[in-house]
């Protein structure tokens, strides 16, 4: 019986592991995609000054 918490620790720890790699991730392409916004805007900008 000893051997299932072992077990059971093991699987959760992973699974938690799995959790906030996924989480990490997607924080991170949240700060992408905020930056390649901010970049279209700066350039979407420079563009209409040209034009004038």
């Amino acid at each position: 019986m000893s051997d299932l918490i072992y077990l059971y620790g093991a699987y959760t720890i992973v699974w938690a592991g799995v959790f906030f790699y996924i989480l990490k991730l997607h924080i991170a392409q949240r700060k992408l995609e905020n930056e390649i916004k901010m970049l279209r805007e700066i350039l979407n900008g420079k563009k209409s000054k040209k034009n004038l």
